[in-house]
């Protein structure tokens, strides 16, 4: 009766709860039913998943011959606490987290704004805003990322840290942690803004928490890059996710020279230093869409700039293109903090609060649809996220057929198979990712799939002439949609 009666007093908050989830669901698992998730990265967390599910270290078949343990890779203990539900849900088990987790955010946004505000409409509004922010369609648009369970996270921390609630903001602090390694870089300067914030109210009691909570962060950080990572690589045993080469050749050089040269590294966050034309205005664009999101609320509080300082960086100062726009999951980090630095400022005026908030509510959403059909970041997949579209709905051939024949396949066969398979045959203890041929006695290709990454059309097939001419393989099955080879046996 107690939970009839709390749905009755939050119906509002229910209906957009249910509206939303339906709208994410709809893109997510959309998405890997009509094979447009990938090796990268899906399949690494399913075959991570698959093995952890097993009681035994992944030894990262997809990323072959780069890693011998995921973790080397990225250091995110989410799979390993997930991993038993890939008994029950299969291959959607990662995407469903995430799913979950977008909408467990979301929850945490609302009860953070109604602490603030006191207010269940305007907590609603910003329950809905944060629903709407593009860097949620975007993430859910490619795959499962650690990153975006991790954010869902901070509202959480957020909140019970300024209810003065120690054990629960110890408790989601150290699951923003585990999320990922520069999620935890991120922590730090998340506990940073609110040590700035207690140093101008002079509230040295919450200053010295705050700090606590950073110093916490910091060594976590450390403590992965430095030993754990290492000690898990094979190699040179370092840490291989530094792509700040405008800025130096390894972490080190990047401080000192931000340092050095403070208004060349400011230049870096506005200007293309690709050196390539075709990326002109996608940093321009985040800066507009953040913006249009409600950002500009972030100039009246600094604390929450602070928080935002890393994510900028990352994205800003690094040698990928794809990483500075809107697209993928390279923005998910904006949305709560964005969020809750407006709903503050909309919290404290006087009068017209109600108003305000719908009205950036409904810019917020009109400018995600609009970037949902058109944007300037490379690579934008427009099929993966418009869910409103038919072309989202369905491909250009039958999915249900290419189903049948991956069954066809034997459960301990040692497979290589083009990317947008890779997520539905990685539950197996040998799955690399073509084109890496490895020890495998399959190759799996989506030849109906128009993105034949890392080949063009011409190369593609000119790999599979060669196979088949070269007496190694032999057609095992095939039908319009699917090739699958067989090693010949000799």
């Amino acid at each position: 009766m107690k939970v009839v009666e709390n749905i009755k007093e939050n119906k509002g908050v229910v209906i957009v709860l249910l509206i939303f989830a339906a709208i994410f669901a709809s893109i997510t698992f959309v998405n890997h039913y009509n094979f447009r998730t990938y090796g990268w990265d899906l399949g690494i967390n399913q075959n991570a998943i698959f093995d952890y599910a097993h009681f035994r270290w992944n030894d990262c078949m997809i990323m072959q011959p780069s890693f011998d343990n995921v973790l080397a890779d990225h250091f995110s203990l989410y799979p390993i606490l997930v991993s038993p539900f890939y008994w029950v849900f299969g291959s959607y088990t990662m995407l469903i987290f995430q799913w979950l987790a977008i909408l467990f955010g979301g929850v945490g946004i609302y009860k953070f704004v109604l602490h603030i505000g006191k207010s269940k409409n305007l907590a609603t509004i910003a329950l809905v805003h944060f629903f709407c922010i593009w860097g949620i369609y975007s993430a859910l648009s490619f795959d499962y990322h650690d990153n975006v369970v991790g954010t869902m996270f901070v509202p959480w921390f957020l909140l019970y840290y300024k209810k003065k609630n120690l054990k629960w903001s110890i408790i989601f602090f150290l699951l923003i942690l585990i999320s990922k390694e520069n999620i935890a870089l991120w922590a730090f300067f998340i506990c940073a803004g609110l040590a700035f914030r207690h140093l101008l109210e002079k509230n040295w009691k919450e200053l010295k928490t705050s700090l606590l909570f950073a110093f916490a962060a910091c060594i976590y950080f450390v403590l992965v890059i430095k030993v754990i990572i290492p000690g898990l690589s094979t190699g040179e045993g370092g840490y291989l996710h530094h792509s700040f080469n405008a800025l130096g050749s390894n972490f080190g050089e990047v401080i000192i020279n931000i340092f050095r040269h403070p208004i060349d590294a400011i230049k870096l966050l506005f200007m293309n230093h690709s050196g390539e034309g075709m990326y002109d205005g996608i940093k321009a664009e985040t800066y507009i869409a953040l913006i249009l999101a409600g950002g500009w609320a972030l100039f009246y509080f600094p604390e929450y700039l602070i928080m935002l300082v890393p994510i900028v960086a990352q994205k800003m100062f690094n040698d990928l293109p794809i990483r500075w726009g809107i697209s993928d999951h390279y923005s998910i980090e904006f949305a709560p903090i964005v969020v809750i630095a407006l709903y503050l400022f909309i919290s404290r005026l006087k009068s017209h609060q109600i108003t305000l908030a719908i009205a950036m509510a409904g810019v917020c959403a009109f400018s995600s649809l609009k970037f949902m059909q058109h944007r300037t970041s490379e690579y934008y997949k427009k099929d993966n996220t418009q869910f409103y579209s038919s072309e989202h709905w369905n491909r250009s051939f039958d999915v249900s057929s290419v189903y049948t024949i991956l069954d066809k396949i034997p459960p301990t066969a040692r497979v290589s198979a083009q990317s947008p398979l890779a997520p539905h045959l990685a539950f197996r203890d040998y799955i690399y990712h073509y084109p890496f041929i490895g020890d495998a006695n399959y190759i799996v290709l989506l030849t109906a799939e128009e993105n034949k990454y890392p080949f063009d059309n011409v190369t593609y097939q000119q790999a599979i002439d060669r196979y088949l001419s070269s007496g190694d393989w032999v057609v095992f099955s095939k039908n319009s949609a699917v090739l699958i080879l067989k090693k010949a046996k000799k």
